[in-house]
């Protein structure tokens, strides 16, 4: 009998050693960057969630490269994108906690990609966001089960709901600083053109604006009221429809799977920069021309807000890129958020229709009978169908 009581003993003693080692490894894996702890997982039959909301509810359960749904509902959500520039997300964070919501129930996704062997996230950055306190509402963090780059990041992060999505959301990357009157602008805007079904979305971007067809810096008109449409997204701080944001993930992962199918509009200075970044074996970090692609494809358009011009000053952004070095700026850093609006005024939300619309030259579109006429017609006038490719 005591044999037997010793053998159970040593027995369990073994087990916690074996427990403990096994813990200690992994700890020194993770936290050394060298681990895929999801793949370690897997070979156990285990699988790793890739939210860190820390028990808050409605935890959320999405794998890269599919579109993440939600399962709460909340009147604004934003979505940050981050990679490995924890100071520069600490600043667009910091700006967050400047946002007037005005009562709404809101929400903040915060995505970070892995690194490109898909083992392991930068430290700092995910520190970062796990440490931060929105004044407005929740926060989650996930972390993406593999490395997906900007473009997995941009398109897969928000799925609307299937059944009319209500919310408002709002993709930022981490390089950006918003106005505190941002959200309250967004809505009034969304509210007012929520009836066009030409509207793709809402940008809050007012700055470093060029013509699609040349490149040339693009000036709307002071008359053009508090916003105009545009062909060209802008990505700088991006709201897209619920509706038209749900096509477009449903033919990006179809038309995906054809290796023969490139999203080319020609005529374009983007499309140049994407044929480059092609010859370059980088176009997967220039998420912009797939969208590029499908908006004109069907006639869509972007809502900017038109507040500098109108009022003739560069001190009514709604949000700023501060050139953080990444993927497509390199050098030093730049503070320019003295241009971020401070004073809000009801005037600024004092939208007009007809809202002037410019096609891809930058000149006005046209209406006749019903029908539009864009002076850059030999880009909206291509029939050419989706999924075929126009190279």
């Amino acid at each position: 009998m005591i044999g037997m009581a010793v053998k159970k003993v040593l027995l369990v003693i073994i087990f916690v050693a074996v427990v403990l080692n096994l813990f200690l490894f992994l700890k020194r894996q993770i936290f050394s960057g060298n681990c895929d702890l999801e793949s370690l997982l897997k070979d156990k039959g285990l699988t790793l969630s890739n939210d860190l909301s820390g028990g808050l509810d409605n935890p959320i359960h999405c794998v890269s490269n599919v579109p993440c749904e939600y399962p709460d509902v909340v009147d604004f959500r934003i979505i940050v994108l981050t990679f490995d520039r924890w100071n520069s997300l600490t600043k667009l964070l910091n700006s967050l906690n400047d946002l007037r919501v005005d009562g709404d129930n809101v929400a903040l996704e915060i995505w970070i990609d892995r690194r490109p062997d898909g083992k392991g996230v930068d430290e700092k950055t995910l520190a970062t966001a796990k440490s931060f306190q929105w004044k407005n509402g929740a926060v989650r963090v996930h972390v993406q089960t593999a490395h997906v780059g900007i473009l997995g990041q941009w398109i897969d992060t928000w799925r609307p709901a299937r059944n009319g999505s209500k919310e408002i959301v709002l993709i930022l990357e981490d390089d950006l600083s918003l106005s505190p009157f941002s959200y309250r602008w967004l809505k009034a805007a969304r509210n007012f053109f929520k009836s066009r079904t030409d509207v793709t979305g809402i940008t809050l971007q007012s700055e470093s604006l060029i013509v699609a067809s040349s490149g040339a810096r693009f000036r709307p008109l002071s008359s053009d009221g508090v916003a105009y449409l545009y062909s060209l997204l802008g990505s700088w701080g991006f709201s897209p429809t619920p509706e038209h944001w749900l096509n477009f993930q449903n033919w990006y992962h179809s038309v995906i799977k054809n290796s023969d199918f490139q999203p080319y509009v020609e005529g374009l200075v983007m499309n140049t920069w994407f044929k480059k970044f092609q010859k370059e074996r980088r176009s997967h970090t220039m998420w912009t021309m797939w969208f590029i692609y499908f908006c004109n494809a069907h006639h869509l358009y972007t809502v900017y807000n038109n507040l500098n011009a109108h009022y003739n000053t560069t001190k009514n952004c709604l949000a700023v890129n501060r050139r953080e070095p990444g993927l497509h700026f390199s050098g030093k850093a730049i503070d320019n958020t003295g241009s971020l609006l401070r004073t809000w005024n009801d005037e600024f939300v004092d939208f007009k229709e007809p809202a002037r619309i410019y096609g891809f030259n930058g000149k006005p579109i046209t209406f006749k009978r019903n029908s539009v006429v864009e002076k850059d017609s030999k880009y909206s006038n291509n029939k050419t169908a989706l999924g075929q490719n126009r190279a």
